[in-house]
């Protein structure tokens, strides 16, 4: 996502409790995450757990107290029908925002996220209502119980409205980056940051990223990325590693905003 942590921190830090934005964001970014990497399944259960941050919110909205995460939320429709309830509480937060999460937990719950067999697989498109719904929810929130300006709680709506496309698309197995600007070093990283945890040879690397001078190519990228362990290589493959992972993630946009 374009949109930084800092920002919906300081837009929501002083409206809502710091345990429940904090889980909140986590959960977020973590279903984004999961949705780049493709792995559609997480990404369906990370919503569910975004969807219990989300329920301790609306708690917390109602009455001024919820429920210990360390504890479970013993009735789920009966908290839900008591926010309906709240006359004082924003509509979208007392109505659409619980009939979304209603639609996300049942997605959990109904729908078989480790599916196998049958003819179509429903995973990706239960993702991808997944993720929009999850933008939704977090935009009506930032719109209600923002702190900061509102020319800075609209960049931060609009940046999370924002076309984008992912950065990185297979056509038959063959990887292409689609952020022509980016460095050999970092198309790399970002190639094994999504072929994770999978291993990834190094002539596949140079295949597509086409890089013709195969010796360059290992010793003054794949050898230096190793000396930083930012991935491990050895015997051909590499891999991508913890200190790699928070560089991906920190310095490339996974998307692409068009």
């Amino acid at each position: 996502m374009s949109v930084k942590r800092e920002q919906l921190e300081s837009a929501l830090s002083e409206s809502i409790p710091q345990e429940i934005l904090t889980s909140l964001i986590d959960e977020y970014q973590n279903i984004k995450q999961q949705f780049f990497l493709r792995k559609f399944q997480p990404a369906e259960l990370n919503a569910a757990r975004f969807s219990e941050c989300i329920l301790r919110l609306l708690e917390y909205l109602d009455q001024g107290n919820y429920t210990a995460f360390k504890d479970n939320i013993k009735n789920t429709e009966n908290l839900i029908n008591r926010v309906g309830n709240n006359t004082k509480l924003p509509e979208e937060i007392r109505f659409y925002i619980p009939q979304l999460i209603r639609i996300i937990l049942r997605i959990r719950n109904k729908r078989d996220v480790a599916h196998v067999g049958g003819e179509v697989n429903p995973n990706y498109s239960d993702s991808l209502l997944v993720s929009n719904c999850v933008d939704w929810i977090l935009i009506e929130i930032i719109r209600n119980y923002h702190v900061n300006s509102i020319d800075e709680a609209r960049k931060i709506v609009e940046s999370i409205n924002e076309t984008k496309i992912p950065i990185i698309v297979e056509i038959d197995g063959f990887i292409r980056i689609q952020n022509t600007k980016l460095k050999s070093d970092q198309k790399t990283l970002l190639i094994v940051y999504y072929k994770q945890p999978n291993k990834v040879k190094d002539t596949d690397l140079m295949a597509w990223l086409r890089y013709n001078n195969a010796s360059r190519y290992r010793t003054k990228i794949l050898k230096l990325l190793d000396n930083e362990a930012l991935i491990h290589y050895e015997d051909g493959f590499c891999t991508i590693l913890p200190k790699g992972i928070i560089y991906v993630e920190t310095n490339i946009d996974l998307d692409l905003i068009v």
